[in-house]
């Protein structure tokens, strides 16, 4: 059993799956609840009006938005960018092409390690 100090509220806690302790935790599911209601209702809000509406921080929208929990609109779009070439994204961190080439690149390096260890014998000491 991990105990832990909440970030949020610093009470202590039996630590799960969860970063924040029960309550934290359900505040912030209420505060991200009420954000998806507010792009959905209203989807030609910029992110800054989003967040002055909801009364959060435009980087607490972006958590969202890089967690895929929230997709920009139509208005919002331009505002996220990918991570590896800066153009503009709906949701999560990288472009769909970024995507593809760092799951490219990822998979040469293994059947290239792959080819590198075939044939060596493995031994235990």
């Amino acid at each position: 059993m991990d105990a832990m100090n909440c970030p949020r509220c610093r009470k202590v806690f039996v630590k799960r799956l969860d970063p924040l302790c029960p309550p934290c935790m359900k505040e912030e599911e209420d505060i991200y609840e009420k954000v998806r209601e507010y792009v959905k209702d209203n989807p030609d809000k910029m992110i800054k009006d989003v967040a002055a509406a909801c009364d959060v921080t435009v980087k607490r929208i972006l958590s969202y938005l890089r967690e895929g929990r929230l997709s920009t609109s139509a208005a919002m779009h331009g505002e996220l960018l990918c991570g590896q070439c800066n153009k503009p994204i709906l949701t999560g961190r990288m472009c769909e092409k970024c995507i593809m080439d760092t799951n490219f690149t990822v998979q040469g390096m293994k059947n290239d390690a792959a080819i590198k260890n075939r044939g060596q014998i493995h031994t235990r000491r």
